[in-house]
């Protein structure tokens, strides 16, 4: 992978970890919740929320973005 690859993931996921964990605080949203709202593991979303892996695929990136949006309405 070319460091301008990496550099983009980074900020992917940079931004993916600061909306995660903003979601959680202004909805009182637990590990379990956002989980179980994506369809994953909670140890994803931990991992996702400390920066240390970030979705992979476009499906779960729209999912997030979907679940973000929905959320925002309430």
């Amino acid at each position: 992978m070319s460091n301008l690859n990496k550099g983009k993931q980074t900020k992917r996921g940079s931004k993916i970890q600061r909306e995660l964990q903003a979601l959680m605080s202004k909805h009182d949203f637990s590990r379990e919740d956002i989980a179980s709202r994506l369809g994953v593991s909670t140890m994803t979303i931990y991992r996702w929320e400390r920066g240390k892996t970030f979705p992979q695929s476009r499906l779960m990136l729209k999912e997030f973005e979907k679940l973000k949006q929905e959320l925002e309405k309430k």
